[in-house]
């Protein structure tokens, strides 16, 4: 946990934190850190979506989506 703290105290850049890494298994699959379901309340079953951003991807929980598609309209 303390070597998490270290790594995130390095690597603020703007609102950016590196929270770990994950290794992508042969099925494509990966491992979302402990800390980081913690942090963010993420629950065994819980549909994210993968979104490009640019060059990134990134996981967004459903019900952030939901809200963000609801203020389009």
């Amino acid at each position: 946990m303390n070597s998490m703290k270290n790594m995130n105290s390095m690597n603020k850049k703007k609102d950016k934190i590196i929270c770990g890494s994950v290794k992508v298994g042969s099925r494509g699959q990966v491992v979302i850190p402990l800390e980081v379901r913690k942090k963010f309340d993420i629950k065994e079953g819980e549909i994210l979506f993968v979104v490009e951003n640019g060059s990134r991807i990134e996981l967004v929980k459903s019900n952030i989506l939901k809200k963000a598609l609801d203020n389009v309209k």
